[in-house]
């Protein structure tokens, strides 16, 4: 089972974002609005991924995305901005356009947050399966 952590100070954004991705196989979500039990959550067991809705421009989210990324450097990361979706897969990231308020442009979001997660739980998985490589 990998582990996908939603944080989102809005409940109808959790839940939206929770359903959605649970829907996955082999996937379990956990999901909190609060920075700081997202930071004790993955102290207590490091999720595959963190999702993270910064979609609101008055909420305090992105100094948490800043400590996030300063405190687990690998860690992959989802944020959906305005605008845009950020796809962090740990070493790079890259940025999907995501404009529009309609419900057609937030099932296009949704659809892309559910693909860019298959991508980085695939990236996860073969992570885990790669054997060390080192020097003798």
């Amino acid at each position: 089972m990998m582990r996908v952590l939603v944080v989102s100070p809005h409940p109808a954004s959790r839940a939206l974002l929770s359903r959605f991705l649970d829907s996955e196989p082999d996937v379990e979500v956990s999901a909190t609005g609060e920075p700081d039990d997202a930071f004790a959550s993955i102290k207590e067991n490091k999720p595959a991924l963190v999702v993270v809705d910064l979609r609101r421009p008055d909420e305090d989210h992105p100094l948490f995305l800043g400590l996030l990324r300063k405190r687990h450097p690998s860690l992959p990361v989802i944020s959906l901005v305005p605008g845009r979706l950020r796809i962090f897969d740990g070493r790079s990231e890259r940025v999907r356009e995501a404009h529009g308020d309609t419900a057609e442009a937030l099932h296009h979001l949704m659809g892309s947050v559910l693909q860019a997660t298959r991508d980085l739980l695939a990236q996860h998985l073969l992570r885990m399966l790669r054997p060390p490589v080192g020097r003798a």
